[in-house]
């Protein structure tokens, strides 16, 4: 029997497919790893690129689904076509903006051996869990369930889920009000049923896992107060009677995850996405939904949202824009440190202050981009090699800067400027 399937859903993401084919393919076959891509886009552009990499790689497999398939459909879908071959050990479900380096494939595989029924792989350990085995499926449900929600944290033990009675699961978890979820609810309707358990939670970082530089903002922001604030909770209410402390468990997602922290419901207030319906909405439940006082909400609801858009939105980019300039006019030679969705928006700011910079940076260059933005895009090699005298503005993350400066220590004599404490900032008015 093979040691591991990995299930990646995924929807009109051709170029980030590709990636991490680019990035991944390899190791997984090496590894004796089958890649599954559940793919319901509109064109046939991640076929195309499917079968341009099936002649090279014998362990990867392709379904399409109708374009209107909802994503959790598709990762039911996944976990009942595996089951059902009765071919794997193991099978963990990724997103398709989620690539595993060999550190962290080595990880994973070692969890398998440790025979778990499952695996959480939390890279957000909030409440500093660290590596942990649990066998109460309750205490499981109560410091864990609000992780589970992310396609990637989960990995299972496919004969600890054997004996499903989809039809039935189906009809209880897929309604409008709890599909969005429904995968965590196949994870605790599942593990209750079982007579002990043993689950490992796992600490990853960016050693072990690497984001898409094509990675976009969610594109269910617009629904968040309906997914966050009546499907999930409906979701967690209709769990067997042996998970307690459901509404703590609610409120954890919105506090741990930060979806709904006080930043957030700003930037829902300027969006008009938070207003005073959505406030009447869910009068009786903010309790169990954010830790943020009720007063404080009703009066950010009553507040005109134009009055939100000009208190944070100049303020913010000039703040932003300003400290670029002042980086920038001591420098001739600049690079940007990145390929993906922050570098994209350093980009606009950089053209709005007239300031020219000679191309970007990537720690690798596998292939998949030779240029962004139409100016050229150089390995980390390549920069050091070429370029002495430069300046670097890291367009990352982090915990990815932390990671790029603790592998490449040449880095440190290069005067820089990082985007991190912005990006936030960034995201609402770009």
């Amino acid at each position: 029997m093979c040691k591991l399937a990995i299930g990646v859903p995924t929807y009109n993401r051709a170029d980030m497919v590709e990636e991490m084919l680019i990035r991944c393919a390899e190791i997984y076959q090496k590894n004796g790893v089958d890649v599954y891509f559940f793919d319901s886009s509109p064109d046939e552009k991640t076929a195309d690129i499917f079968l341009r990499y099936k002649e090279e790689y014998s362990n990867i497999y392709y379904r399409k689904f109708p374009e209107d398939t909802h994503s959790n459909i598709k990762v039911l879908e996944i976990y009942k076509e595996i089951l059902e071959m009765e071919k794997y050990e193991y099978l963990w479900v990724c997103p398709d903006y989620i690539q595993l380096t060999p550190l962290g494939l080595t990880l994973i595989l070692r969890q398998c051996e440790q025979r778990v029924d499952a695996c959480i792989l939390n890279n957000r350990d909030i409440e500093q869990i660290g590596t942990k085995i649990y066998r109460d499926v309750d205490r499981l449900f109560l410091d864990c369930a609000w992780h589970m929600t992310s396609y990637m944290a989960t990995m299972i033990r496919l004969s600890s889920f054997s004996g499903i009675e989809w039809d039935n699961f189906y009809n209880r978890y897929t309604i409008p009000e709890r599909i969005n979820f429904s995968h965590v609810a196949l994870y605790f309707e599942q593990l209750a049923k079982l007579p002990r358990i043993k689950v490992s939670h796992i600490p990853v970082s960016a050693l072990h896992i690497r984001i898409s530089s094509y990675r976009e903002k969610s594109f269910w922001r617009n629904e968040v107060f309906y997914i966050l604030c009546s499907c999930w909770p409906d979701t967690i209410r209709a769990l067997p009677e042996c998970y307690h402390n459901k509404n703590t468990v609610i409120l954890k997602h919105g506090v741990n995850s930060k979806i709904l922290s006080w930043k957030n419901f700003l930037y829902y207030r300027k969006e008009n996405i938070y207003n005073i319906h959505i406030y009447k909405k869910y009068c009786t439940d903010w309790k169990n939904l954010t830790d943020i006082p009720k007063l404080q909400l009703l009066i950010l609801a009553a507040l005109p949202s134009w009055v939100m858009k000009v208190s944070t939105y100049n303020l913010k980019r000039e703040k932003i824009k300003r400290r670029l300039r002042c980086f920038c006019k001591e420098s001739l030679n600049i690079y940007i440190y990145g390929c993906g969705y922050v570098a994209g928006m350093t980009t606009t700011l950089l053209n709005e202050l007239n300031i020219k910079f000679s191309g970007y940076i990537v720690s690798e260059l596998t292939g998949e981009k030779k240029t962004f933005n139409e100016l050229g895009v150089i390995s980390y090699e390549e920069f050091l090699e070429k370029e002495t005298n430069a300046d670097i503005i890291f367009a990352l993350k982090k915990e990815h800067v932390d990671q790029i400066m603790n592998e490449n220590q040449q880095l440190k004599f290069y005067r820089s400027f990082y985007m991190y404490p912005y990006v936030n900032d960034m995201e609402t008015f770009i």
